[in-house]
């Protein structure tokens, strides 16, 4: 009986935060999450003038200025200062789209990442409330954006608390770097709960210092990049200056907000599309 008692709290429990979907994109993990839209064409996700559409969030610190500080707008893009830990989060969750952006590093650095390379991040399919991981950010995947390794894979989970929920694969080779074309020298990489995997153009000697070079297709420290994501179904695709970088499959969740970091160093974001996913 006690068992039985336990597992019907269980499943009591999971039935109030997750919900029954057919399609995996669709499907819901937290009942307050919005639900996922595809777009069915060209929609811009950044005005130029405001951040109507997007929810600021920032945590709570000694150091950390407040979000309408950290979050501005400069000639027409958006200028995120750094001064603390933190995002910007779209209101709408998406799934099946086509994202493109362009980012540039610029400004300073602050507290942490004084004397480190300069960082930022893009989470998608963020699922749950602001703050579930460390106090800062949604359960996500994040595209990496840090010099020299622009293009990691971060499953940014919580192993306390949903130490399953998220759910990732990837063909690596024995370093753990992500590979184009799996062959008998490849493994897949399933990852549950947290972990990484490195991008295509990691090299092993990485080091998170301020003197680090750029890594190409990087370009250098102030210049525009472009970055895409193509997120169809469950997998995601990483393209960084028209080159792809990283490939994931099995991804669990498929679906949800998409979230622009403030990770303690200025970062610009501009040109922030959504696009139909074209099937090759």
């Amino acid at each position: 009986m006690k068992n039985a008692v336990a597992l019907l709290l269980a499943a009591t429990f999971a039935a109030a935060c997750y919900g029954a979907c057919d399609c995996i994109t669709d499907r819901k993990y937290f009942k307050d999450d919005p639900d996922p839209v595809a777009p069915t064409e060209k929609i811009s996700l950044f005005n130029g003038k405001n951040y109507e559409g997007w929810d600021l969030w920032m945590q709570k610190s000694s150091f950390a200025k407040p979000a309408e500080e950290v979050f501005t707008v400069k000639d027409g893009a958006m200028h995120i200062t750094g001064e603390g830990f933190g995002g910007c989060t779209t209101k709408q969750a998406y799934k099946n789209y086509h994202l493109k952006m362009q980012f540039r590093f610029v400004g300073e650095a602050f507290n942490g990442r004084k004397g480190k390379t300069a960082d930022g991040g893009l989470l998608f399919h963020c699922i749950g409330p602001e703050g579930v991981y460390g106090g800062i950010w949604h359960l996500s995947f994040e595209c990496n954006i840090i010099q020299g390794r622009t293009g990691d894979l971060i499953v940014v989970g919580n192993m306390s608390k949903y130490p399953t929920l998220l759910r990732a694969k990837a063909f690596v080779n024995d370093k753990g770097r992500w590979v184009p074309n799996p062959n008998g020298g490849t493994k897949v990489l399933s990852l549950i709960g947290c972990g990484r995997v490195d991008n295509i153009q990691y090299d092993g000697t990485w080091q998170d210092i301020e003197s680090q070079p750029h890594v190409p297709p990087e370009r250098p420290y102030g210049e525009w990049n472009d970055l895409e994501l193509i997120c169809d179904g469950d997998t995601a695709e990483y393209i960084l200056n028209g080159k792809t970088v990283l490939k994931l499959f099995d991804l669990a969740p498929a679906a949800g907000r998409i979230q622009l970091q403030s990770e303690c160093h200025a970062i610009e974001y501009r040109n922030i599309t959504l696009e139909p996913v074209v099937q090759k």
